[in-house]
């Protein structure tokens, strides 16, 4: 915490001297000059100006990276014993590293605004929806092979738990899938996609023990996961979200959300007042400043309030879903699901009520059993 205080603290002071003593300016013009004998296209000089950013980056670390080294681990008696040409060389790396992203995805930036003039940010727009459309289709074959491997829940025990609670919905077990996982020890489950691209994932490390006997697993291993009752109240919870149209609803939100950032962003970004407000000349608008200055500074008050309704948005999904698990009878079941789930990530159950709202996509596991007990109040009295 002391960290976390002193990096925000830090980056607070640094963020205001940048824009009160005019900080981009100085390093645009810094990268003009270097290759005023060569060429005056904003094209290349844009690269110039990345690499000059990212360099200040990397010092810009230097006091948070002073205080938890020499102060923090010296109190607290963590010291890592890293030699300081480590450090150095490990910021030449990332210095080298983030420009094999960074240069190719400047000059795309700036040659697209460039060719596509002022209504730019709706074509911004239209790509990532139709990418984010394209990740539906190929998640389960791109990202999910990283994780593990995806197969069709085997019969079994658990399968006629499972079944069971998906008749009640009229939910395909065809549509129900385990991840064999690699490496992973966090248990999850999750349900995303529509129509013939439904489907329920569920992460074999939710399983108790895996589904595996004993001496097949690690000793860290042995114990941890679900009975098969609470897996089947963790796939009620999941079936919440999709009776209840959960992912529609979040996949045009987001769109509409992003869709309101881009409009925000092309106003913004063709305002020259706002590059004359951080220093530069009159006239003198280079496109990536624009979209750093945009993003990192003018859009900060709506994204910050578009974050908080959201992530409040996300965590009424997550009550309706445990509503819909009440409903159909795996409120005993769910509840003792929770508690075993936090057990076994030993995850700590109290948080502040302000930073959940801010920060938690989900109700804490506290919140959520309250809400338990209130159904059933609320089930006694109807």
């Amino acid at each position: 915490m002391e960290l976390f205080m002193w990096k925000h603290g830090i980056d607070l002071v640094i963020s205001l001297a940048e824009l009160f003593f005019g900080f981009y300016p100085f390093v645009w013009s810094l990268a003009t000059q270097t290759l005023g004998s060569v060429t005056g296209d904003e094209l290349w000089i844009s690269l110039i100006f990345v690499l000059y950013l990212t360099i200040y980056i990397t010092l810009r670390c230097l006091p948070v990276l002073l205080y938890d080294k020499c102060i923090l681990e010296l109190r607290y008696g963590t010291q890592t014993r890293m030699p300081c040409y480590m450090y150095i060389c490990m910021g030449i790396l990332s210095i080298i590293l983030s420009q094999i992203v960074l240069a190719p995805l400047t000059l795309a930036i700036v040659f697209v605004v460039r060719t596509i003039g002022y209504f730019f940010f709706l074509y911004f727009w239209a790509v990532w929806a139709i990418c984010t459309l394209l990740l539906v289709f190929l998640l389960p074959y791109l990202c999910i092979p990283c994780i593990g491997r995806q197969v069709r829940l085997p019969e079994g025990p658990l399968y006629l738990d499972v079944k069971r609670v998906c008749d009640l919905t009229g939910f395909p077990m065809s549509r129900v899938f385990i991840i064999r996982t690699k490496s992973t020890q966090y248990s999850n489950a999750y349900f995303y996609g529509s129509c013939c691209l439904k489907r329920i994932v569920i992460f074999d490390t939710l399983l108790y023990n895996k589904g595996l006997q004993p001496h097949e697993l690690q000793p860290h291993e042995v114990g941890r996961g679900l009975f098969n009752i609470q897996v089947a109240a963790v796939v009620a919870h999941e079936l919440g979200h999709w009776k209840n149209g959960h992912f529609y609803k979040a996949t045009l939100i987001m769109k509409l959300h992003f869709l309101i950032t881009m409009i925000l962003f092309g106003l913004l970004f063709h305002c020259p007042q706002l590059y004359e407000a951080v220093g530069f000349k009159p006239g003198l608008c280079p496109i990536i400043v624009g979209f750093i200055i945009v993003l990192r500074f003018a859009l900060t008050p709506y994204l910050t309030l578009a974050n908080f309704v959201m992530l409040w948005n996300l965590r009424r999904f997550e009550y309706a879903a445990d509503r819909f698990a009440h409903f159909l009878g795996y409120s005993m079941p769910l509840r003792s699901a929770l508690i075993k789930i936090y057990a076994d990530h030993m995850s700590f159950p109290v948080y502040d009520r302000c930073y959940a709202r801010w920060h938690h996509t989900h109700p804490t596991i506290l919140q959520r059993l309250a809400y338990q007990q209130r159904l059933d109040i609320e089930a006694a009295y109807n």
